[in-house]
């Protein structure tokens, strides 16, 4: 039973279906209509058909001197054989309808119809009588030789139809499966995407909506084999960044123990600088991972965006000048306040203003700016720094990603700084984007609502008492 309504549920199978209802359905309609317009016009015909011959049999028998009755004998076969001749069955009465004389639907057996025709008799400008006339055989068939003819026509409409409703039944199932074509080769190819094929392109053909679906599956195939050679990278950065130091610890410490290097205070130091930068490392993977998963609380609280820039701006200051980098700052020049967590926007300005300083050559000048609308606070920070390429760019606010790959980690870092950064803006529901051209510089702009979203869905969330700033 699921595999039957599986293949009902087949596109191929719909789109036949759809077609081919659609077809017969309209088919149908036009040949009800032609049938009933033809009809129509058979019967309209036929009525006009039996009114001339009715004025014909009036002219035949005024040419035959029969005007009124009652009739002689003679009289009555000849007007029998008259409209025997015209294939009518005929009834003439006198002008108030009293006296009947001469009737063959009696004699017949037949009564009168709707569908007579009834005119007057009339002879010298004076009316006589009636006739009413009706086609012999049936009061409710034609005369017999349109009767055949339509015959001939209802036969002939018959094999029409039968030939239209086969050649839509072909047509659907030809139309269904072309659409159908292309939709199972967009199947196909997605599920070996699915099991892990990542060179395989689908074709752009087929209708426009298959071309746009085909167009997106190949950009995100492109980008899943970015993912994975950047997770392969992933890897391969954190194992080397685990394994550095620990290997120089082991070294340094077996060596200890064979008696190889005195346990001296400069040796213990080196110890315990790689001890710190693994426990650094780890720490920063712990608190992205806290970030990424909303496992922490914001102490949310109004705060003055531009003295919070101000107070990062002060503390990079001394840095900046070491390196004889211009660092300046321009404020809004009105109080900008917002409902923010005062630490993890300092730790979210602090790492961006830290790798700007850090990319930006002797010389250099970074920038950071604080500017706002009625809904957002936006701090930009922009450097003429080493900057990043167009391909890296996308991946720099990824875990271990560093676009310098040259550096080391005693310089590079570890590439977690925007990972965490990025992390902590979205969980104030912000955002934070960067534009850069390598050689030329960045910018990172970081934006944040006004008002803190409290909605259910959030981790708890303590709002603190506001503050003018801190």
């Amino acid at each position: 039973m699921n595999k039957l309504a599986s293949y009902f549920r087949k596109m191929s199978i719909i789109l036949f279906v759809s077609l081919l209802i659609y077809s017969v359905v309209f088919v149908l309609l036009i040949s009800l209509i032609n049938n009933t317009n033809w009809q129509y016009l058979f019967y309209r015909f036929n009525d006009t058909q039996l009114e001339k011959n009715g004025y014909l049999m009036m002219d035949d028998m005024r040419n035959h001197n029969i005007v009124r009755g009652p009739l002689s004998e003679e009289e009555r076969h000849w007007i029998q054989r008259r409209a025997a001749l015209y294939g009518i069955l005929l009834r003439y009465e006198s002008r108030d309808r009293k006296e009947i004389w001469f009737d063959t639907f009696s004699r017949s057996g037949v009564q009168a119809s709707s569908k007579a025709v009834e005119i007057a008799y009339s002879a010298g400008g004076e009316t006589y009588g009636y006739l009413k006339m009706e086609y012999i055989l049936s009061n409710t068939e034609l005369e017999p030789a349109y009767a055949e003819f339509m015959k001939s026509i209802q036969f002939r409409s018959k094999i029409i139809l039968i030939g239209v409703v086969a050649a839509s039944v072909l047509f659907s199932f030809v139309i269904a499966r072309g659409l159908s074509k292309h939709l199972n080769e967009v199947y196909r190819i997605a599920t070996q995407i699915g099991k892990g094929k990542r060179d395989v392109m689908l074709p752009l053909k087929g209708p426009e909506e298959v071309r746009r679906l085909a167009s997106t599956l190949n950009e995100m195939t492109k980008e899943l084999k970015k993912q994975e050679d950047w997770r392969h990278n992933l890897m391969e950065d954190l194992t080397h960044e685990l394994r550095t130091p620990l290997t120089t610890l082991l070294t340094q410490i077996e060596a200890i123990i064979d008696g190889v290097y005195e346990a001296d205070p400069q040796r213990l130091q080196d110890i315990y600088d790689e001890l710190i930068r693994l426990s650094r490392l780890v720490n920063d993977l712990e608190r992205l991972s806290e970030a990424e998963s909303a496992r922490f609380s914001l102490l949310v609280r109004r705060t003055n965006m531009v003295e919070l820039a101000r107070a990062v701006y002060s503390n990079f200051l001394p840095l900046a000048r070491s390196k004889s980098i211009r660092l300046t700052f321009e404020p809004a020049y009105v109080p900008c306040y917002a409902e923010v967590d005062r630490d993890k926007i300092v730790q979210v300005l602090s790492n961006i203003v830290s790798n700007a300083i850090k990319y930006t050559p002797e010389g250099g000048k970074v920038h950071i700016r604080v500017s706002y609308n009625v809904e957002w606070t936006v701090i930009r920070c922009e450097d003429n720094g080493i900057g990043v390429s167009e391909s890296d760019l996308p991946y720099i606010f990824n875990r271990l990603y560093r676009a310098d790959k040259s550096r080391s980690r005693f310089s590079g870092g570890v590439g977690l700084g925007l990972s965490i950064a990025k992390a902590l803006v979205e969980a104030h529901n912000g955002t934070v984007t960067a534009e850069s051209e390598l050689g030329v510089g960045s910018t990172f702009t970081i934006t944040l609502p006004i008002l803190f979203d409290y909605s259910e869905d959030e981790p708890f969330r303590p709002r603190m008492p506001d503050v003018s700033s801190e």
